[in-house]
């Protein structure tokens, strides 16, 4: 039901009555209107509470509770901040109306109050009020289709989920797992929640393409494919996802996965920048699923890791893939050292990892001391080539 053609309630706000009973006669001429009344700060608040009035006309000076202090309060409270408020003076001062302004007024009427002005103001007030309220119908309905879009596109993600997992074994567990690194090595990129949820949709559905593929070649190890059939499930799984407008741009990562940082991948030869960030990060997840070491066995995986960066996966992918293999992949490995930015460092702290750029040059080995001539260095090496992630420290 829309808010729109409601009848509004106006307070009407005055120690004095004779003011109170002239502003009420002015303005219930206009049956839209029905007008409440108080005569003190205290009493406007209790029955703004009670009514929540569209617009209140509040004089400027009262016993108690004044129109500056009303507003202020009328302003703060959550059910009341919306309405417009207007205060009648017969003050001229500027310091007395930007006092009124900094309260959160809306309008100013002096004294002695015309009547056509004083409707043409309330009139404007209520249409403003209308305005907003309109609004936020439109953004609750708006909020309720995206929720219900976001709940169709997940029910989606869903169905095509289990869809591979009907003809690619393990393909919930490879799922899974790919959406927690791409998710972990986002947030360590400072991707937007929007990047991030784009980049786990393709993660969800990496092996989407697989379903295409006959169930002889769909068992084989992504690195023991022939070159046409490792080229032919990006494409496939592009090609699937294309046609729903959603997932467009799902599906360029999905194409690009088995790219080569080098330009020696699948299946356009992409080199470095010009592969998708989101298929980069595919890649990395592509090769460590295929890896004949588990993930835990970190001085393995992290050799296997040195002799593809550059070559397979983005450098400052396989940095950050040391880290998660370090703090995520090895149980333990934290208990003994702590985590700091490159900001961070001070002299006397001994490193507990070897400390690289994000191109992978090597800065400092494991178990140096750093010292201030470190730092220093570090530091301005930092401006052109940066440390991407964390470094890691002796915990004392």
């Amino acid at each position: 039901m829309t808010p729109i053609n409601k009848r509004h309630t106006i307070l009407i706000v005055d120690d004095d009555a004779a003011q109170v009973s002239l502003v009420e006669q002015i303005l219930e001429q206009d049956v839209q209107f029905k007008i409440i009344t108080a005569t003190s700060g205290e009493e406007a608040l209790r029955l703004a509470e009670m009514y929540a009035p569209s617009v209140i006309l509040s004089d400027y000076y009262m016993p108690g509770v004044d129109g500056f202090q009303l507003c202020k309060r009328i302003k703060e409270h959550p059910l009341l901040r919306d309405a417009m408020f207007i205060l009648l003076t017969s003050a001229s001062s500027v310091q007395d109306k930007v006092k009124g302004l900094e309260s959160g007024a809306d309008e100013f009427i002096s004294k002695p109050v015309h009547p056509d002005e004083l409707f043409a103001r309330v009139r404007a007030g209520v249409r403003i009020v209308q305005l907003q309220d309109e609004v936020k119908f439109e953004k609750a309905k708006l909020a309720d289709a995206n929720t219900m879009l976001q709940s169709s596109y997940n029910g989606m993600l869903d169905l095509l989920a289990v869809l591979v997992g009907l003809h690619v074994p393990d393909a919930a567990k490879h799922s899974e797992k790919a959406i927690q690194i791409v998710e972990w090595l986002g947030k360590k990129l400072e991707l937007s929640a929007e990047e991030i949820q784009l980049i786990c949709s393709a993660a969800a559905l990496h092996e989407i393409g697989k379903i295409s593929l006959s169930e002889n070649i769909v068992s084989k190890d992504n690195e023991k494919f022939e070159s046409n059939e490792r080229s032919h499930y990006p494409i496939a799984g592009e090609r699937l996802l294309a046609k729903v407008p959603k997932l467009q741009d799902v599906a360029v990562i999905i194409r690009h996965q088995l790219e080569n940082f080098d330009g020696s991948g699948f299946p356009d030869r992409l080199v470095g920048a010009e592969i998708p960030l989101g298929a980069r990060l595919l890649r990395a997840v592509n090769f460590l699923e295929h890896l004949e070491v588990n993930i835990s066995e970190r001085d393995k995986v992290i050799e296997a890791l040195h002799k593809v960066r550059g070559i397979a996966l983005d450098p400052v992918i396989v940095q950050l893939l040391e880290e998660y293999v370090n703090v995520v992949g090895t149980k333990d490995w934290m208990s003994d050292k702590r985590a700091i930015a490159v900001t961070d460092m001070i002299p006397g702290m001994v490193l507990a990892a070897d400390l690289s750029t994000g191109s992978g040059t090597k800065l400092l080995p494991k178990d140096t001391m750093m010292t201030q001539f470190h730092i220093n260095k570090i530091l301005a090496h930092h401006q052109y080539d940066p440390i991407i992630g964390s470094i890691f420290v002796r915990s004392k």
